[in-house]
């Protein structure tokens, strides 16, 4: 079996060497604005149109509203009933529930 030893000048001059070099630093730098770049573009153009919202055949929210911090109002369509529910930190209220033919009859007058 033949060993192998560096000699001392040999060890010395792997030491001195820089292992980070200029064109080792340009070369992160450019493919770390390359991830961005790619990261940029698949969340402005690619995520909106593969989202899709889950649609129920029964449970509709028609809209959202946030009031303050923790404090939202929802209007719910459950078959042809709306109900309107506030929902904060301490829990979920029904304020009002009305028949989606009211707001029918109520636009046409």
């Amino acid at each position: 079996m033949i060993a192998y030893a560096l000699s001392t000048a040999e060890a010395l001059t792997f030491q001195r060497t820089p292992i980070v070099t200029f064109g080792y630093i340009m070369q992160v730098i450019i493919s770390l604005a390359i991830v961005l770049g790619l990261i940029y573009v698949s969340s402005k153009f690619l995520l909106p149109r593969l989202k899709f919202s889950p649609k129920g055949r029964l449970i509709e929210m028609v809209e959202r509203i946030g009031l303050e911090p923790g404090l939202s109002i929802y209007v719910v369509r459950v078959k042809d009933k709306n109900y309107i529910l506030a929902a904060g930190q301490k829990g979920v209220a029904l304020l009002d529930k009305y028949s989606t033919n009211d707001t029918e009859e109520g636009a046409e007058n």
